[in-house]
C-alpha cells in the first residue's frame, strides 16, 4: 500500500517507516506500530532538518544505505524517546518506600552493614532519582550512620546531561513537599529556578544504559529497583525479558516498583505484590 501523498518530503515512505520502526524496536525495545507513524514522522522531520537534510527520504537513504547509523544512532534514539516525568510522581510509591521499604531493609542490614542501593531505570530528567534521594536522606536523618547510593540510568544521552545539571524551573517543583523544598533545593529567584543541593546530588550517579542490552549496570544486590512507565513502550516478550533481568539484580527481600499501568500478570517471576504495582523479591526463586 503506497502513501496517499507520495512525494511529500514531510512524510515517510512505507519502506522507510518499516525500516525505522524495526531499527528502533531492535535497539531500544520501543514499539512503533502504524498508529505511531505520525509521531515518528514529526520527530524524524525535526531531527533530520537539524542535520541539514531536505527530506525524510534523503535522511533515510543516508541512515540505512550511506553509513549514517554508525554516527547517528544515539541521537536518533534521543529524538524518539519520551521523557515525561515529575517530582514525586505516583506519590504512593514514595510513601511506601519511606514507611515500609526503608525500615524493613534497614532491619535486614541495608544502609548500615552495607550501603542501601537503589536503581532508577529510565530516570529521565532526574526528578525521580532526586525524589528518591530526598526520601532516603530524610530517613538517614533519623538513623545514625545510614548510607545509601542511587544509580540513575536512561537511554537518552541528552536527558542524562540535563539530569546531571539538577536545575529545574519553579513550576517543576510544585509536587515537592514544602519541608523538602527548604531542605534540599537552592533557589535562584533571578532565573526562576532551583538546584538540588550538592550533598544530595552526590548520592546519585547518572549513567547511560539501554535495558535491551547486557551487561546491566546495577549492583547484583540492589535493594530497590524502580522502573516506571517504561515497560508500556515494549511488547509483552520484551517486558518479560527486561523484568527477568531486573529481578536478577534485586536482593531477596528487596523491592521492584513499576508504573501505575504496568504489572507482572502471566509472567513467571520471583515477585510477590505488597502494594499497588510494588513487589517484593522472594528468596529461593
Amino acid at each position: 500500500m503506497s502513501n496517499p501523498r507520495r512525494g511529500d518530503t514531510r512524510l515517510l515512505e512505507d519502506r522507510d517507516f518499516r525500516r525505522l520502526a524495526e531499527f528502533i524496536h531492535t535497539r531500544s525495545g520501543i514499539r512503533m506500530p502504524p498508529s505511531k507513524r505520525t509521531l515518528l514522522q514529526s520527530r524524524m522531520r525535526r531531527h533530520s532538518r537539524g542535520l541539514g537534510f531536505k527530506s525524510l527520504a534523503e535522511y533515510c537513504r543516508w541512515l540505512f544505505e550511506g553509513g549514517g547509523l554508525a554516527q547517528d544512532e544515539s541521537a536518533l534514539i534521543d529524538a524518539i524517546t519520551t521523557n515525561k516525568t515529575e517530582f514525586f510522581r505516583e506519590r504512593h510509591h514514595f510513601d511506601f518506600i519511606a514507611t515500609v521499604a526503608l525500615p524493613a531493609l534497614h532491619v535486614a542490614g541495608s544502609g548500615t552493614l552495607r550501603p542501601l542501593r537503589l536503581w532508577s531505570a529510565g530516570c529521565s530528567n532526574g526528578a525521580e532519582p532526586y525524589s528518591l534521594a530526598m526520601v532516603c536522606e530524610d530517613f538517614a536523618r533519623t538513623v545514625s550512620g545510614f548510607r545509601f547510593e542511587i544509580l540513575a540510568t536512561d537511554i537518552s544521552t541528552r536527558i542524562l546531561k540535563e539530569a546531571a545539571r539538577a536545575i529545574y524551573p519553579y513550576a517543576k517543583i510544585e509536587p515537592v513537599p514544602t519541608e523538602l523544598r527548604k531542605r534540599y533545593l537552592l533557589r535562584d529567584d533571578s532565573r526562576g529556578e532551583v538546584r538540588i543541593v550538592p550533598e544530595l546530588r552526590r548520592t546519585v550517579k547518572f549513567a547511560y544504559h539501554n535495558l535491551m542490552t547486557e551487561p546491566y549496570p546495577a549492583h547484583k544486590l540492589t535493594d530497590i529497583v524502580i522502573c516506571r512507565n517504561l515497560l508500556i513502550y515494549f511488547d509483552k516478550p520484551t517486558q518479560g525479558d527486561v523484568l527477568s533481568r531486573l529481578c536478577q539484580r534485586v536482593r531477596p527481600g528487596g523491592y521492584v516498583i513499576l508504573g501505575h499501568s504496568e504489572g507482572v500478570a502471566r509472567l513467571t517471576l520471583p515477585l510477590r505484590p505488597v502494594a499497588p504495582t510494588t513487589f517484593i523479591r522472594e528468596s529461593g526463586k
